[in-house]
């Protein structure tokens, strides 16, 4: 028999693979697991930050399967509808002005007619008010004696009911610079001048011996206002504006008195604060015009009859 010849032994690599690494032991007498660390969340987003479902849509829509959810077709359909709708309402909005407009421009045309209409009449009516007025004067001047016209005369320009003339004195105060705050954007209201200016500039005057004061051309009386209303300055109910010009017929010591008194380094202050113009001037000869005449009412007793106290017990105790 023949033997079998031994196999041979395969050769011996020149560098053998290391053994692998055994696990440390744990005391516990268990395997030691293998500690797996995770990204944190920023690191996770910029290492990939297209969301998966983004990513997932882009390649189907590179595959050629269209949009993802509502198809294309109702997507354009609805947006075909909506375009339609938006058209139609335009069209019935401009239908709708293009109609109303004949009434509108017939309303404004007829408020512009009784504007203008009233204007005429309150003008003619002004125009006879003047023309009775001096009817009255003349009437009155033939009536009245030479001492008592002059004393109705004298009352009259003391109250305002005539006009007045003699030297006097022009205080100017306007308006300062009003800056626009760069922060907020309004507009600084600071600078401007105020009823309570006024106010305090005539009664400065009217306590150095003014005899008639008038603003802007409106003359003062016992019963004349001087008040705010917005932006605006009313002088018995008629606007004035700025430069305000207060003229006062009264003695000569008049300017003086007002330019150094408390009043006049109020209004000083006030044009280096704020930058309002002031200014004191003595005039020799000037006018100031009648005022309007007074709307006058009486009171009168009521005519109800005078309820009698009844001698009956009151019931409030009850």
């Amino acid at each position: 028999m023949e033997q079998a010849a031994a196999p041979e032994p395969a050769p011996a690599s020149e560098d053998p693979a290391p053994p692998p690494r055994a696990q440390p032991p744990n005391p516990d007498g268990e395997a030691k697991p293998q500690r797996t660390f995770t990204p944190d969340f920023l690191t996770e987003l910029f290492r990939n930050p297209l969301d998966p479902g983004y990513a997932d849509a882009a390649a189907r829509k590179a595959a050629g399967n269209g949009a993802v959810g509502v198809p294309k077709k109702i997507l354009s359909g609805v947006s075909a509808l909506t375009l339609v709708a938006l058209g139609f309402l335009l069209v019935v909005a401009y239908q709708q002005t293009v109609a109303d407009e004949p009434a509108r421009t017939q309303a404004r045309d007829t408020l512009i007619e009784q504007v203008q209409s009233r204007r005429e009449n309150t003008t003619d009516l002004s125009a006879r008010a003047d023309q009775l007025r001096s009817e009255v004067a003349r009437l009155r001047e033939q009536q009245l004696g030479g001492a008592a016209l002059a004393e109705l005369q004298e009352a009259e320009a003391q109250t305002g009911l005539a006009p007045a003339r003699g030297p006097g004195t022009r205080v100017t105060v306007g308006d300062g610079p009003s800056p626009i705050d760069p922060v907020t954007g309004e507009r600084s209201t600071e600078g401007r001048v105020r009823d309570t200016d006024l106010q305090r500039a005539t009664n400065a005057l009217w306590a150095g011996g003014a005899e008639a004061v008038a603003i802007n051309g409106q003359r003062l009386t016992a019963t004349s206002t001087i008040r705010q209303a917005g932006e605006a300055i009313l002088v018995d109910f008629r606007p004035v504006t700025s430069p305000y010009q207060i003229v006062a017929i009264g003695p000569d010591a008049l300017q003086r008195e007002f330019r150094d008194g408390v009043t006049g380094k109020f209004f000083r202050a006030l044009n280096s604060q704020f930058g309002m113009s002031f200014d004191v001037a003595r005039i020799g000869d000037v006018t100031v015009e009648a005022a309007t005449e007074p709307n006058l009412r009486q009171a009168s007793p009521s005519p109800q009859a005078s309820v009698r106290p009844t001698s009956s017990p009151s019931e409030g105790g009850r």
